[in-house]
């Protein structure tokens, strides 16, 4: 069992390393094609990101919520259940969350925050309930069913926000009182002095680990594990794997409306309407890459978040988009990498 898992840890990190190196080929002949240097686009992004505390404060940032994000959909993808309602759902709970903290701003700020957690947990869990409820009892696929409730979500939201939550003129929510801010790192590190990075990192960092824990050290772990491997199985072997569908989702769902910590605590202070920008989506590709392992999460959050703050960097020289573009092609080569690797290492009888 021992040999399995290093045989599949090698074959993890060959298709990644393979796919990234395939990924800056390819953007490297682009960039030729157009007649952009390559030396000089890669340099300015380098200098941009690590010339300065403010870029690589940036750079925790923006990968804060891929962190927190990508661990909530690795918990559904262990399970085989492809969330791709990840954007609904934490807009959903962060939501909440901005909603409880002004309503309950009086409380003392360990309480507010907990609360204001749990609330947010609980939305967007219950959001993650419904798909997986229709899966198990109508075999609907979660596919389908998280990709409409994305648009059902956002829209409830734009309706409560528009009718009863939002400051006049605006598309967000009252802002939480100035004491109940996240601390910035820049408070104690000036090194950092400027950038939005704040205490939700850390809290991301937290997550990681225990969901880390949770997937590969504890039970559950190994019967949602075994679920996404064979579901027949599963059930002869005396999992309920309607329960641990039903977790996984709830679980998974749940953890994305931590998202709003980071921006809600830790930056603007209150919901606004299409703050998360397709976070939900860009975190798909965030735990693929990393092959849905939370401590992997955290290097292709950081990853995409210099992809981000790179593209803003580059724009003088060719469109920001590029970046995207980047992202696109990592995916893509990492799914067909992937593929003719463990084709390989099974034809040499490794794998």
């Amino acid at each position: 069992m021992a040999w399995l898992m290093k045989s599949k840890l090698m074959l993890n990190f060959i298709s990644v390393a393979l796919s990234l190196f395939t990924t800056i080929l390819i953007v490297v002949l682009l960039l030729l094609i157009i007649g952009k240097n390559p030396v000089e686009i890669f340099s300015l992004v380098l200098s941009e990101i690590f010339g300065s505390g403010y870029g690589i404060g940036q750079v925790l940032f923006k990968a804060t919520p891929l962190i927190i994000c990508g661990c909530g959909i690795a918990v559904c993808f262990h399970a085989s259940l492809f969330n791709i309602g990840a954007e609904g759902q934490l807009n959903a709970g962060s939501f909440a969350i901005a909603l409880s903290a002004y309503y309950f701003g009086f409380l003392p700020f360990p309480i507010l925050i907990i609360c204001c957690t749990l609330a947010g947990f609980i939305v967007s869990g219950i959001f993650g309930l419904i798909p997986a409820l229709i899966k198990i009892k109508k075999d609907v696929s979660e596919v389908i069913t998280t990709i409409m409730l994305n648009f059902i979500i956002l829209a409830l939201i734009n309706y409560f926000l528009v009718e009863f939550f939002a400051v006049k003129a605006t598309m967000r929510t009252e802002k939480i009182n100035d004491d109940d801010f996240l601390f910035k790192l820049s408070d104690y590190i000036p090194f950092f002095q400027g950038s939005s990075v704040n205490a939700s990192f850390f809290i991301a960092l937290a997550i990681s680990v225990i969901f880390y824990l949770l997937i590969y050290k504890t039970t559950f772990g190994y019967k949602l594990r075994a679920v996404g491997f064979n579901q027949t199985a599963s059930k002869y072997i005396g999992i309920n794997t309607g329960k641990i569908l039903l977790l996984s989702f709830f679980i998974g769902a749940g953890i994305t409306s931590l998202v709003g910590l980071n921006y809600i605590f830790g930056y603007k202070g209150y919901y606004e309407l299409g703050f998360s920008n397709n976070l939900g989506f860009t975190a798909i590709a965030v735990s693929l890459l990393a092959k849905n392992n939370p401590i992997g999460i955290i290097l292709s959050s950081l990853l995409f978040a210099i992809l981000d703050y790179g593209g803003l960097s580059v724009n003088q020289l060719v469109p920001k988009e590029i970046m995207l573009l980047i992202q696109g092609i990592i995916i893509l080569s990492l799914l067909s990498i992937d593929k003719a690797v463990k084709i390989y290492f099974e034809r040499k009888g490794m794998a």
